[in-house]
């Protein structure tokens, strides 16, 4: 008898401390998933966002640090100008366009335009390290993991497509990061220069990185040499990539 009610309070003692630990990391889920809808800034959102939407290449990031690199850059930009539209020109995973568009849900204020044609290795000669991600998922679920979903919109097309979209509409932010050969840039700068208003801003991601990718030649660097305007800042750095502003 004694024996059986020493296991038996064992086993409830165990059960209950089980009941105990499974409170805690129900309560610490609920306390993560706070943390990954409150400001950019928090280290572990910051890890979130460079790990799921591919913050690695060319953007400068400390991922141990949780520092974001040009992406923090951009999102200070967004959070000061509070720009209305914003227009995002390519991106691998969505780590640009993820931030901006936490930058307008911080400022409750401020949408954007995502626009990526969605190719891959296997077109030649148009892929620039795309590995065709906006075509095969769901981009307002994949923007969701941060709460961002209702501040992005997200244009699988051309952007010679795009832009007879809406040929009206004005920007106040742009980002050119898609066609990185001379040719494509130059294009989509004459697409989208003239719907950039006064005083706003238009970056260009690669201004230095030089090389070959399935694309071609890397030809941003030439462009952004060529660009004529006393309002350019560079920003020449990693070495492999670089990030360029104008003011129009």
């Amino acid at each position: 008898m004694h024996l059986y009610k020493t296991i038996t309070l064992n086993f409830l003692d165990k059960t209950k401390w089980f009941g105990l630990r499974k409170i805690y990391y129900l309560i610490k889920n609920q306390i993560e998933q706070k943390k990954l809808k409150e400001s950019l800034i928090k280290k572990q959102l910051s890890q979130f966002i460079i790990e799921n939407y591919d913050g690695y290449e060319g953007q400068n990031i400390d991922f141990n640090k949780g520092q974001l690199g040009f992406g923090l850059l951009h999102y200070a930009l967004i959070q000061n100008l509070k720009p209305k539209n914003i227009l995002i020109v390519g991106s691998l995973k969505g780590y640009i366009p993820a931030i901006v568009a936490m930058a307008c849900k911080d400022n409750q204020f401020g949408q954007v335009d995502f626009v990526d044609a969605g190719y891959d290795d296997e077109e030649k000669g148009k892929n620039w390290q795309g590995i065709g991600l906006w075509k095969k998922i769901n981009p307002k679920e994949y923007f969701s993991k941060i709460g961002v979903q209702n501040y992005i919109k997200t244009h699988v097309m051309t952007t010679a497509e795009f832009a007879k979209k809406d040929p009206k509409k004005k920007y106040q932010y742009i980002y050119i990061d898609g066609d990185h050969s001379y040719h494509g840039v130059k294009l989509d700068y004459k697409l989208f220069y003239s719907k950039l208003e006064k005083g706003g801003l238009m970056s260009f991601h690669d201004i230095v990185a030089t090389g070959e990718l399935a694309g071609g030649l890397y030809g941003v660097n030439k462009f952004w040499r060529e660009l004529k305007s006393n309002k350019k800042i560079s920003f020449p750095f990693p070495s492999n990539s670089g990030l360029g502003f104008i003011q129009k």
